[in-house]
């Protein structure tokens, strides 16, 4: 039987170099990095394989944060060649230091542009998406400040382009406002007075996980007890 051929690794494929920084994290699988990372599989393929100069910069940080690195160091991670096990350098050969310095410093330069290319993408999608908010908000904080009586509810479509925005960033709220819920110290912050595990609280404040990870707890007001059956 003759081996099937398998084609030589493409020279923008970095899956290996992926799954070294995703054991180092603790992640077993792409599907696990897109969940904890709250991206697409889609943009964690092309991570692997497709240019990074295409990928929004929002990605790259959720990315970089499941996998416990910074931006500048995930693409310093992914980009650095994979070249075999060198010999030795002869007595010669030591000479090249000087090159190999100038080497490093002109590709720290190229990953620092590249990183200040990919942020300036990203805001600038993140504008575009704002348009709406940026050009009509102001105008309308101002008719209220003229006129107070204008009906608030008027304004809550312009925060629409905003609250989009942040859902396409992984943002998850924990609980709605004034929503009457069981004590969970993990996901609630008491703003006062005490409360145990599953007593019920009023949520004053949203708090917002980013992927798995929490950001800020609920803010809650605790609530007296129903009385059990039987009591006064």
């Amino acid at each position: 039987m003759t081996r099937p051929h398998s084609a030589p690794e493409s020279a923008t494929n970095r899956t290996d170099r992926l799954r070294t920084l995703m054991t180092q994290a603790g992640i077993s699988s792409f599907r696990e990095l897109s969940r904890r990372a709250a991206v697409s599989q889609w943009q964690v393929r092309q991570v692997r394989t497709g240019p990074l100069s295409a990928l929004r910069w929002g990605v790259l940080c959720q990315l970089s944060q499941a996998l416990n690195l910074s931006p500048s160091q995930l693409i310093a991670a992914l980009e650095r060649e994979q070249n075999p096990v060198a010999p030795p350098l002869s007595q010669p050969e030591l000479g090249d230091r000087e090159s190999l310095k100038q080497e490093y410093q002109r590709l720290q330069i190229q990953l620092s542009q590249q990183s200040n290319r990919l942020s300036q993408e990203f805001q600038r999608e993140s504008l575009e998406r704002l348009e709406s908010f940026l050009r009509f908000w102001y105008t309308a904080a101002a008719k209220v400040e003229q006129n107070p009586q204008l009906p608030a509810k008027n304004l809550l479509p312009l925060i629409r382009p905003l609250e989009q925005l942040l859902k396409d960033w992984g943002l998850i709220p924990i609980g709605e406002v004034d929503a009457i819920v069981p004590y969970n110290p993990q996901q609630h912050q008491l703003k006062q007075g005490t409360a145990n595990p599953g007593d019920r609280v009023r949520i004053s404040h949203r708090g917002y996980y980013h992927g798995d990870r929490l950001l800020w707890r609920a803010q809650v007001d605790p609530l007296p007890n129903p009385p059990h059956p039987g009591q006064p």
